[in-house]
This record gives structure tokens, sequence and C-alpha cells, in this order.
């Protein structure tokens, strides 16, 4: 028969459990009431049949009934008027455009991934931006296969949301004749530009990397297009938020290397490098080091990683110079342009770091989220 004492350890630590599953649940039931307190409500039938599926070219299009409309409103907006979407095949601006000949419907195609990736870093990394734009509408249009080249394509560049240029490829028809938004979408299907799809993936598959002729090809046209020799990912040391420090900036890896290329399974946090002689195992924290708070997060962190000298760097667990990463909560266009890389981690008291105003926008804009997952749950 049980104790005295051990049936009343037995029920403080019932009633312990008990307190915690009814903490846990009371903030479940917070979490819920704030994520649905930002879902769109819905008002109608429509609304909860179609209201998920709707799309911004969906929402374009039921705002200007006809083509005649959109044109209305493009010369009230200064003679452009454009619509960023992303589906299933790939990321488009469809937009009416007025020339010296007259009204176009024009459809945009976009590089996306390790593609984009590559755009990006080569943009960042060049002492001329503005002639690396040019520089880059020429390597696309050079990226394109004789079999999928076309008179009516070409590489262009298109404004942005932000500082980072919109860079892809385009195709236009004339308006006249086009009614309907069938009208239009009949239209497209004679578009070639849409055989591009696969093309503007790089490797057709998420976040595979890009062949070495890619890079070659852009360096041929006097772009940088470095490669991480561990990852094989688009990187540069010149991005606003990590400064002098290797990133790619199309995932939430940032400065991280997965070491994929030279067959590296273990999952300690190690940088980019250029060449495979500099890759070596990740080192480890002595204990000793100086230690202080992340000021974004509740971690502490030092700037004496030997793998990441200068850099503040998580002091325990995999050591990871990351903080935060962006969230979701961005239009398309918004959320394309967006340089999309890992925030750094910034000590407390030490002042204001490169990604201070980024952080600050993002959480006043609800668009940030800290991936503070247990390490057991990284596996």
């Amino acid at each position: 028969m049980m104790g005295k004492r051990a049936q009343q350890k037995r029920a403080a630590k019932h009633a312990k459990q008990a307190k915690q599953r009814k903490a846990a649940a009371s903030r479940s039931a917070a979490t819920f009431a704030a994520v649905a307190a930002n879902l769109p409500q819905l008002r109608s039938m429509d609304d909860i049949l179609f209201g998920p599926m709707a799309t911004p070219w969906g929402d374009f299009t039921e705002t200007h009934a006809t083509v005649d409309d959109a044109i209305a409103a493009a010369e009230k907006a200064g003679g452009v008027l454009s619509c960023f979407s992303f589906d299933d095949s790939g990321e488009y601006e469809r937009s009416l455009r007025q020339d010296a000949d007259g009204w176009l419907y024009e459809v945009a195609l976009y590089p996306r991934g390790s593609l984009r990736e590559l755009v990006m870093t080569s943009w960042l990394d060049a002492d001329d931006q503005d002639q690396a734009v040019e520089r880059l509408r020429c390597a696309l249009a050079a990226y394109v296969p004789d079999g999928l080249r076309h008179p009516g394509i070409e590489a262009v560049q298109r404004p942005s949301t932000t500082s980072v240029p919109r860079i892809g490829w385009a195709q236009s028809v004339p308006v006249a004749g086009l009614r309907t938004w069938e009208d239009v979408r009949l239209a497209e299907k004679e578009m070639a530009l849409f055989a591009l799809a696969p093309l503007a993936d790089g490797t057709g598959r998420s976040y595979g990397p890009l062949p070495e002729e890619t890079f070659a090809l852009f360096r041929a046209h006097g772009l940088s297009a470095r490669d991480c020799a561990g990852c094989g990912a688009p990187v540069t040391d010149r991005h606003p938020h990590w400064p002098g420090v290797l990133v790619s900036v199309e995932n939430e890896f940032g400065p991280v290397c997965a070491r994929s290329r030279l067959g590296e399974e273990s999952l300690q946090r190690v940088g980019h490098v250029l060449h495979a002689a500099e890759a070596r195992p990740a080192g480890k924290l002595t204990g000793k080091e100086q230690k202080v708070q992340c000021q974004y997060c509740d971690v502490h962190v030092t700037e004496q990683h030997p793998d990441w000298p200068g850099v503040w760097t998580e002091a325990g667990g995999y050591c990871r110079p990351t903080c935060a990463a962006p969230g979701f909560g961005a239009d398309d266009a918004t959320q394309y342009d967006l340089v999309d890389c890992v925030y750094p981690h910034a000590p407390a008291g030490a002042g204001e770091g490169p990604a201070a105003a980024a952080i600050a926008a993002a959480k006043k804009g609800g668009y940030f989220f800290q991936p503070r997952l247990p390490s057991f749950l990284e596996g």
C-alpha cells in the first residue's frame, strides 16, 4: 500500500499537471483568438466557398469588370496599371501599359527560387548597381535557350516595392480587340512567354543548387555571381543586415551553410565558404566568452565564437547567428521584392545594429517571426 507521504507527492504532481494543462489550454485559446481576429470576416456563402481561393488577379478583374474599365483606371494612374500575383506555375505581373503605339497588355514572368537569389546577390554585390541592372537583363536574355527564344519576349526591369530591382521576361499584345477578360485569357494562350515558366525556377526544384554553367553565364556578363562551395547557394557579403558576412537571401538559413555538396551530415551551424578548402568542422565555445542578452529575443549571445568572429552568435545549442526571420503578411508584390533573409542578433544596450530599422518596421507591420525552436525539433 502506498504510504501517506507518497500519496501526498502523487497528489501534488497531479495538481501541478492539471494546472499546466489548464494554462496550456488558456494559451491555445488566446492564440486562436488572436489569429481569428486577423482573419477576414466572411459575410456570405460566396465568401465561404470562394473567399479562401481568391487571388490578386481575381480581385483585379472583379474590380475592373472589363478591359476598358481597366484602361480608364490606368489612364488615371499615369499610363500603367499592374497586378502582381503568384500561382503554381510562376510569379507574374500583368499590366496595361500605354506606349507610342497605343495600349498594350503585358505579362512579365520573374525568376524565383535559386535563380532569383542569384539575381539578387549579384545585384547586391555590384559596385555600380545601376550598371548591374543592365547586365542582369542581358544575362537573363542569354539564359533563355535558343529553342525558347521568341522575338516578342524581352528581358525587362519593372518597378519594385523596394530598392531591389525587379527583373524578368515580358511579352505584350495590343489591347485592340480585347474587351473582356476571357478575350485576354485566350490571347495569353498564344504567348510564348509561358513556355519559360519552368526555366524561371532555375533547377525546377525548391532550393536546389543551380548548375555551375548558370553562374559562369552571369560572370560572363560582368556580374560577381558567387556561390557557396559547401551548399551551392548564391551568396553575398553586402547584405544590408549582414555587412561582411556571406549570406544567402532566398530562405531562412541566411549565413548558415548546410554543406550539402561536401557530404556533411552534421547539424552543426557553420558559415558559407567560397572555396571547399575553407570548409572545416564547426568550432566550439570554451564557456569563458563574454555573453550578453539579445535585445530582440531571449537568448544569450557572444561575438567571440570561432566560426563567427565579430558576429553576435547564440552562446548555446547550435550557436546560431540568426535571431529572426521575416514572417508572412505582405501582399504578393511586396513579399516578392523583400530581401528575404534572416535578421541578426543585437546585444542589449549596445546600440542599434544594421538591421534595427528593418526589424522595427517588420514588427510594426506584423511581418516578423522569431524561429525559437528547441534544438531537438530542428533535426
